[in-house]
């Protein structure tokens, strides 16, 4: 008589599951590139960042938050007697170009200065913590001086704890995509001169041949 397990697996599917989650050696061509290529690399993750964390401020109203709709606050700052159209239309670009040399700024001065090793893990924190930077810009100064110019308290707080935290979530996203996209790999340690010297392989000496006494021709 057969027996038949319900519990039985598939040998190796546990370890097929555990290696579809990235780890630093993930997408090693794409991270080398980045490496090499900061500029190219920041200002497409900055077009993805944008983008993603665009389309979540227009629907943070389905989790209960403030519509953050930057296009439209920008378009207004601009050309306030415009049409909404064409209000929309420029505070897009605008917002769109912020976002993306705000990338180049993160991959060339913030990025190099944060004491984290680039890994998949400490690309992403660094990115978290440059949308946290730019998040405290947004809410202690921005917002209040800029957009709505009055005194609205210490970080907008005045405005509401929702719109608070829709700024901080908001740069978030952004820096969570920043981080995902723009990942390069750590550079290799460079090894001391002396060091080197040492390790290069020494050139191999060939003795050369010894006459016997007295074998010379005459």
């Amino acid at each position: 008589m057969s027996t038949i397990t319900s519990g039985a697996q598939v040998p190796g599917s546990a370890s097929r599951l555990f290696t579809r989650i990235p780890t630093d050696e993930s997408l090693p061509r794409w991270r080398a590139w980045l490496a090499g290529h900061p500029i190219g690399g920041s200002l497409l993750a900055g077009a993805v960042a944008t983008q993603f964390a665009t389309v979540f401020g227009i629907w943070f109203r389905g989790f209960g938050l403030p519509t953050l709709n930057w296009p439209v606050v920008n378009g207004q700052l601009i050309i306030p007697t415009a049409s909404p159209g064409v209000q929309y239309f420029a505070g897009w670009i605008s917002h769109f170009a912020d976002g993306v040399f705000f990338a180049l700024l993160f991959a060339l001065l913030f990025h190099p200065l944060v004491p984290l090793r680039n890994t998949l893990l400490g690309n992403l924190l660094k990115a978290l913590l440059y949308g946290t930077v730019l998040a405290v810009i947004s809410a202690g100064w921005w917002v209040p001086a800029v957009y709505i110019p009055h005194h609205a308290g210490f970080l907008s707080t005045g405005l509401g704890w929702k719109l608070v935290f829709g700024i901080f979530l908001w740069h978030w996203i952004y820096g969570y995509f920043l981080g995902t996209v723009y990942c390069p790999q750590p550079k290799a340690p460079k090894e001391p001169a002396d060091q080197a010297l040492a390790s290069a392989p020494k050139a191999e000496t060939i003795p050369s041949a010894v006459t016997p006494a007295g074998s010379g021709s005459v």
